[in-house]
């Protein structure tokens, strides 16, 4: 039995205004994952202009990026149980505001040491970014337009990564390095102000049992490998130390493995 001409028209209607309704949460999303994405790789031309200003070598340097990394990648297995716990909005917005405060430190930086915490602290803001959006458009879009709505979510992770490095030589070469960082200021308050008026507030669940102890070593473990790995290309077998961050204990000492 055919559909009648009228109800056609409606159902057309309802996916329009289902699109409309979650346009504006949708931006909202979009600009908050494009300014974590970015920072991703925005840093990498701008490393040798960091090594002259703060007077310091590579290898201290490289550890901002390093540091980024690792936090981004420690928070994001807390994303789902934040998100029940408190609520996806309010999460999705903390960090937000963290990433953006955390990007302002960045900029104002006047030792390696200070740029490393900050970033650290960039990548605790900005790893529960991502998660949480996806799967707050997930919930958002209509189970018929789920496809093509994430599909236009993933073009910020696409253009993100390879916009980075132009943005960032260009900032670099015709302003200053800090302003790889300040940048983030207007987008995360852009940012933070769409996501406050736009997105719809998700009931909260009950959250599973969190595994602390795990959570609070993960990231531990993950630092130590990287340092390992970092480090060992000069001095792999000549400091224990190195290695027993790696694979957990000393390096023996060679005259007792000569002797066994």
């Amino acid at each position: 039995m055919s559909t009648p001409p009228q109800t056609k028209t409606m159902a057309a209607g309802g996916d329009d205004f289902s699109l409309k309704a979650i346009l504006p949460p949708l931006i909202a999303i979009i600009v908050g994952m494009i300014m974590v994405i970015l920072d991703s790789t925005v840093v990498n031309n701008a490393i040798p202009k960091l090594v002259e200003y703060f007077d310091t070598d590579l290898k201290t340097i490289q550890w901002n990026v390093t540091g980024y990394t690792l936090a981004l990648s420690a928070v994001i297995p807390l994303a789902g149980w934040m998100a029940d716990k408190f609520g996806s909005k309010q999460i999705f917005m903390i960090t937000i505001a963290l990433f953006t405060i955390g990007s302002v430190l960045c900029g104002i930086s006047q030792t390696p040491e200070q740029l490393i915490i900050y970033r650290i602290i960039q990548g605790l803001g900005g790893g529960m970014v991502g998660p949480i959006g996806m799967a707050m458009v997930f919930k958002l879009a209509p189970p018929e337009r789920r496809g093509s709505i994430m599909g236009v979510l993933g073009v910020p992770m696409l253009i993100a990564p390879a916009f980075g490095p132009v943005l960032s030589g260009w900032l670099v070469d015709s302003v200053s390095w800090h302003w790889i960082f300040i940048i983030n200021l207007p987008i995360g308050i852009i940012a933070f102000i769409l996501g406050y008026k736009y997105l719809p507030k998700v009931d909260r669940h009950a959250a599973p049992h969190l595994d602390v102890i795990g959570m609070c070593l993960a990231p531990i473990a993950f630092s130590m490998l990287a340092y390992g790995v970092s480090e060992g290309g000069t001095s792999w077998f000549r400091a224990s130390t190195i290695t027993g961050l790696t694979v957990g204990r000393d390096n023996p000492d060679p005259a007792m493995m000569m002797d066994h």
